[in-house]
């Protein structure tokens, strides 16, 4: 499949950054609509890796999903950081058959029990994180509360089973699990954007929160957003954020996009975020399921459109 131009790119080669590291989202980015990187995605990162390109993976997955799409990959995947949960966690590439956990950040104990309070009062589906480290690296495993359809969307979606625990508010209130990275709340769709609303309200600067698919609600640490943990990235290699191609499609891609020398938002976004891109001067792709994601690494990071 080739990789059509859109109609209208905010930016030319001639006044694009040198690009240092490329840092991408997954869903509705990197991942063609079934779920899986093309071809031309796995290629143009393959080429930036061998042009000495730093690269990351940036995803509000956890560990484990953000990994799947890319099992038949491997031995490239395991050459990128992978950012996962929105940046409450950052692992290192593959070291000695093991990923380093580089950086953590979990939600406040007393803000994870109000938002315990704050999901039992309005009988809230949820999915817990549960981060740990093992003798064979992190692990991520995500758990719910009750099995229903937004569970069967995400199973569907990450093609892994979220594990399921009736008990699993008792477990976390009695401390059986530490705070997450993250935690996922499912409203439904008629409620996301009153509860979100009201979740603001209600946690104001203690938490961070966005909505991702039109059921979700994710919770993370205040501290944690997509933009601070391509930083934490790119400090590691001495890059400034000046040299940093950021790709994505979701409102929270934003702070990274935003705040990168290059940002991409591809095509296939909602139109309330290609207006914000197009408000700061971003790229603007073609959709994923027309290779936008390996278009945008050639045009603008491989020189090829120079």
């Amino acid at each position: 499949m080739t990789a059509e131009a859109p109609e209208a790119v905010p930016k030319t080669s001639d006044d694009t950054p040198e690009i240092k590291l490329i840092a991408f989202d997954q869903d509705d980015t990197a991942l063609l609509p079934d779920g899986k990187p093309s071809s031309e995605g796995l290629g143009a990162i393959e080429a930036a890796l061998e042009q000495g390109l730093v690269v990351s993976s940036v995803s509000g997955r956890n560990i484990d999903r953000s990994c799947e799409p890319f099992s038949t990959a491997r031995q490239l995947f395991d050459r990128l950081y992978v950012i996962a949960n929105n940046g409450g966690i950052i692992l290192g590439p593959v070291r000695q058959g093991q990923r380093p956990l580089l950086f953590e950040k979990r939600i406040q104990r007393d803000v994870f029990l109000d938002l315990l309070d704050f999901i039992e009062e309005n009988g809230f589906n949820f999915v817990y994180s549960w981060l740990r480290v093992t003798e064979t690296g992190p692990l991520d495993s995500v758990i719910t509360n009750e099995y229903t359809p937004s569970i069967a969307s995400i199973e569907e979606q990450s093609r892994a089973a979220v594990d399921l625990d009736d008990e699993l508010m008792a477990r976390l209130r009695q401390g059986n699990y530490p705070p997450p990275p993250k935690m996922l709340i499912l409203p439904g769709l008629d409620r996301r954007e009153a509860v979100l609303a009201e979740l603001k309200t209600r946690f104001a600067s203690r938490l961070y929160l966005v909505k991702t698919n039109p059921d979700r609600i994710e919770a993370m640490h205040a501290d944690v957003n997509k933009k601070v943990a391509v930083e934490f990235v790119a400090r590691e290699h001495g890059i400034s954020m000046d040299h940093v191609m950021a790709i994505g499609d979701g409102d929270n891609d934003l702070p990274m996009l935003f705040n990168a020398g290059l940002g991409v938002i591809m095509e296939n976004a909602q139109d309330a975020v290609k207006e914000a891109g197009r408000a700061q001067g971003l790229v603007i792709a073609p959709t994923n399921h027309k290779n936008g994601f390996a278009w945008a690494i050639r045009r603008y990071a491989l020189n090829n459109g120079r």
